[in-house]
């Protein structure tokens, strides 16, 4: 028995006896008069046993089974080993057809150490909340995240995330963060749904960074379809599409597991097809302030791949030939007129298939090989 039951049957002992008035019963227990005189009534019908509530050593009514209870947990354990509390409740309850509260689940871990543990933080400089914008398609957050998330394997997630709705608007997985992994996951979004009036984006070089702004392709391509981009201070500017990754590596990674994934063509379909319009925005997107949405819609005469592309220029020298990238091109198209000292611009692919314009009009040309070399007298 407790120091303090102790404490309470003495007391209610010494009041029963006289030995006590109810006011010093009252100051040593730390109750009100109201419990000591229901405490003094249970001692006199029932004894010492006052001390221990009705309900010691009884089954709750709503008490969870033994072996469901452990049935639950190895299968929690076996399968959801991975999985936070909340997301392996979630499935837990699907599997069994129950309803568990968070609390008991909660115990139940706790219990059989199944409980992943929050990293601590140090303490930050304080940050004030940007309010979201009123308006679903006017501004998406786009960033890459490396990390392994499938077949233990490291490959980057480049996403983008509408800040208005928190809807991820697509990704795919790349093997690292590229420039033109960028361009693809930004083609698909805009050919679905239309272009955004801003793109939030942090300083990394392939976005244009402090050293790159002036020379950056995405800022370039950003720039002819008439897109404004718009660069985080800090990782804390950009939080939606932070939270979003972080929230992917707690539920995506353990949801692709069980679904088989084990490499990137089968975790971009799973990722675009299943999981974002299935498990993920139904879930985790919520209603813009205004109705009406702000995407603009694509103009007819701009295809995009010839936009998402390296866009470079390159002066013609008087023989019709150009250089890039330590080699010499002879420019074979029939031309009526000569175009030295005029500019070519250049566009390579992402399979590094180049084509050269001139005017608006694609020239032809060729690799002029290097003869052999006189040796000197």
């Amino acid at each position: 028995m407790s120091k303090r039951k102790q404490l309470h049957i003495h007391a209610i002992s010494n009041l029963s006896a006289g030995k006590l008035t109810f006011k010093e019963a009252m100051h040593l227990l730390g109750k009100s008069e109201r419990t000591v005189r229901r405490w003094l009534r249970c001692y006199e019908k029932k004894g010492l046993a006052f001390i221990y509530h009705g309900n010691t050593a009884k089954t709750p009514v709503n008490k969870t089974k033994d072996e469901l209870k452990l049935q639950i947990m190895r299968f929690m354990e076996s399968e959801l080993f991975d999985f936070n509390m909340l997301h392996a409740l979630e499935k837990i309850e699907q599997k069994f057809n129950l309803k568990i509260t968070r609390e008991k689940f909660r115990k139940w871990c706790h219990e059989y150490k199944l409980v992943k543990q929050a990293h601590h933080k140090r303490r930050s400089k304080p940050r004030y909340k940007r309010p979201r914008l009123s308006q679903a398609g006017f501004m998406l957050q786009l960033d890459g995240s490396p990390h392994r998330w499938f077949n233990n394997e490291e490959t980057c997630l480049i996403a983008a995330i509408d800040d208005a709705t928190s809807t991820v608007m697509g990704g795919q997985f790349f093997p690292t963060e590229t420039m033109f992994g960028t361009f693809q996951v930004l083609s698909k979004i805009f050919e679905k749904h239309g272009l955004p009036s801003v793109i939030y984006v942090d300083r990394a070089g392939i976005y244009g960074g402090q050293k790159r702004t002036n020379f950056s392709q995405l800022v370039r391509a950003l720039d002819e379809l008439g897109v404004q981009i718009i660069y985080a201070n800090s990782p804390q500017a950009k939080g939606r599409i932070e939270r979003l990754f972080k929230t992917l590596q707690d539920r995506l990674i353990p949801e692709m597991r069980l679904a088989g994934i084990s490499n990137q063509d089968q975790a971009n379909k799973y990722f675009n097809e299943i999981y974002l319009p299935h498990l993920h925005n139904p879930k985790f997107s919520i209603q813009a302030e205004v109705q009406s949405v702000a995407w603009k819609a694509m103009p007819p005469h701009i295809k995009l791949e010839n936009i998402f592309c390296i866009k470079e220029t390159r002066r013609v020298a008087n023989d019709h030939t150009f250089s890039y990238n330590g080699e010499k091109y002879l420019i074979t198209t029939e031309l009526k007129y000569s175009i030295y000292n005029h500019d070519l611009e250049l566009r390579i692919d992402a399979k590094n298939q180049m084509k050269i314009i001139f005017a608006g009009r694609e020239l032809s040309y060729s690799k002029v090989t290097k003869g052999p070399t006189r040796m000197a007298a």
